[in-house]
C-alpha cells in the first residue's frame, strides 16, 4: 500500500498576516472604545482609534452586531491570558484564591478589559461558563465534597462570591484597589466557605502577592 502523504499547511501570505493584524487592531480599538463609552459607541470612533478609514472597517465587519459578536470571545480571551495560567497547587482553597486574585489584578492592571466585562452581560456569561472562571462551581463542589469547604456551593453561595468579585473588580477599575484590598476580599470569601480566619488570611495574602 502506498503511504498517504499529508501536505504541510501553506504558510500565511504577507496579505493574510496584514489582514489578521488589522482585524486585531480593530478589536483592540473596539475594546477600549467600548470600555470608555459603553455600547453607545460609534463605528467611526472604532475606526479612528484603530487608525483606519471608515470604509476599511467594513472590510472586516459587516455591522455593529458582527463586531460585538467578535468582541465577546476576544475580550474573554484577553481576560483569560491574565488569569488562566495553570495553578500548581492541588489545594482547592489556594486554587480559588489564586484565580480570584488574578481576576482582580486584571481589573487593576488592565481596567479596560474589566470595564467591558462589567458593561456587557454576554461577556460576564462567557467568563463564567467558558472562560477562566468556568471551573469555579466545580472547584467549590469538589471542595465541599472533600471537606475543604464546609459551605455547600448552592446558588446563594455562588451569587455572593461572584457579586463580591464583580464589586471588587469595579473598585480596581476605579483605582481604589491594591494588594491589601484584594487579600481582604479573598480572605473574607474563604472564611465564608468555612476556612478559619488565620488560614484564610494567609492563603489570601499569598495569592494577592503572587
Amino acid at each position: 500500500m502506498v503511504p498517504t502523504i499529508h501536505a504541510d499547511a501553506a504558510p500565511l501570505t504577507r496579505g493574510h498576516k496584514k489582514r489578521s493584524r488589522t482585524r486585531q487592531t480593530l478589536l483592540d480599538a473596539a475594546l477600549r472604545v467600548l470600555a470608555e463609552s459603553g455600547e453607545g459607541f460609534s463605528l467611526s470612533e472604532v475606526a479612528a482609534r484603530a487608525g483606519v478609514s471608515h470604509g476599511t472597517f467594513y472590510n472586516y465587519f459587516r455591522d455593529r452586531e458582527e463586531l460585538m459578536d467578535a468582541l465577546v470571545p476576544y475580550s474573554v480571551e484577553e481576560f483569560a491570558v491574565r488569569t488562566g495560567q495553570e495553578v500548581d497547587s492541588s489545594d482547592l482553597a489556594v486554587r480559588f484564591a489564586v484565580i480570584s486574585a488574578r481576576a482582580l489584578r486584571t481589573a487593576i492592571d488592565s481596567p479596560h478589559i474589566m470595564r467591558v466585562a462589567l458593561r456587557i452581560e454576554a461577556v460576564q456569561r462567557a467568563l463564567l461558563f467558558d472562560g477562566p472562571l468556568s471551573h469555579l462551581h466545580a472547584d467549590l463542589t469538589e471542595g465541599h465534597r472533600t471537606g475543604r469547604f464546609t459551605v455547600a456551593p448552592d446558588d446563594g453561595t455562588l451569587d455572593v462570591i461572584l457579586g463580591a468579585l464583580l464589586l471588587a473588580g469595579r473598585r480596581g477599575v476605579d483605582g481604589e484597589s491594591n494588594d491589601e484590598y484584594v487579600a481582604s476580599v479573598i480572605a473574607r470569601l474563604l472564611m465564608s466557605l468555612g476556612l478559619d480566619n488565620a488560614e484564610a488570611r494567609t492563603i489570601a495574602t499569598a495569592a494577592a502577592r503572587s
